[in-house]
């Protein structure tokens, strides 16, 4: 015997998975601000859609190319990360200084020391891997040439430097760059399961919120709507608010999402 289900109910607007991220983010920002009110049926729903959301994030975010197209392996995306933070950290240790008293000695030595190592601020955090390990080469290298690293640990910054160059020894191996790599590259994350599973628990969450209103109580039709405004406005078509991209075609897309009780469509695309 067949039995109705979430996604034979539900019908989604057509979401790629970086919309879907989108959509994700503006609906939990949405409920925010209501969730001491939530029943217990649609905060759990939107706990599991915040879980699911934050797995599509990591699937797109691990699923990043290195610049000669391959992609990157479970080694690589942790030693990334690492080194990304020690960036930061490194970038948070000399900002903390400028926060002394002008007249203080570290501010202008500290100022200059983040002039000098961070042109351009971290933003080449945000580069491919192989692009990224260029720049942190570049750093290091001008680091020992031009003394800053005795400069850094007169400042008490010793151990964010051993760090970095650990972590930065680690990245090139990872990558391939310093050292052959010893095996294929993993296969990166599904997003296209990450995509289904997220919206899975859309459905589930828009079902849930819609079933909470009652036709005489008011302020249960007015939390729906809050809580649903960023789905009733999302629109993928060429001047529509939301899943829109630079570089998206409007050809064969819908003009509008249908109602939410219309039936089910199609599965999602996977386009990032």
């Amino acid at each position: 015997m067949s039995k109705y289900t979430a996604s034979e109910v539900i019908q989604l607007p057509r979401l790629t998975a970086v919309g879907a991220m989108a959509l994700g983010e503006q609906l939990l920002t949405a409920a925010k601000p209501a969730k001491k009110q939530l029943a217990k049926g649609i905060a759990r729903a939107l706990a599991v859609l915040s879980s699911r959301h934050g797995e599509l994030a990591s699937a797109l975010r691990d699923q990043v190319s290195l610049s000669g197209g391959g992609e990157a392996s479970e080694d690589a995306v942790q030693c990334d990360r690492v080194i990304d933070g020690c960036w930061s950290g490194l970038h948070d240790f000399l900002t903390a200084f400028t926060k002394l008293p002008s007249d203080a000695p570290e501010v202008a030595e500290a100022s200059a020391l983040k002039a000098a190592i961070f042109t351009g601020g971290l933003k080449f955090l945000q580069l491919t891997y192989v692009l990224e390990w260029s720049e942190s080469e570049l750093r290091l290298q001008r680091i020992r040439k031009n003394g800053l690293d005795a400069r850094l640990e007169a400042l008490g910054g010793k151990r964010f430097l051993v760090v970095l160059e650990s972590a930065h020894a680690a990245y090139g191996k990872a990558l391939g760059v310093t050292a052959p790599t010893a095996a294929a590259a993993a296969a990166p994350p599904s997003v296209r399961e990450a995509l289904d599973a997220f919206t899975d628990a859309l459905r589930a969450y828009v079902i849930k919120v819609m079933g909470a209103v009652e036709p005489d109580e008011p302020e249960t039709q007015e939390l729906a709507d809050k809580l649903l405004a960023p789905l009733a406005t999302w629109s993928v078509g060429p001047s529509g608010r939301g899943a829109a991209r630079k570089n998206d075609k409007p050809e064969g897309e819908p003009a509008a999402p249908p109602p939410p009780d219309a039936p089910s469509a199609a599965p999602a695309p996977v386009d990032l």
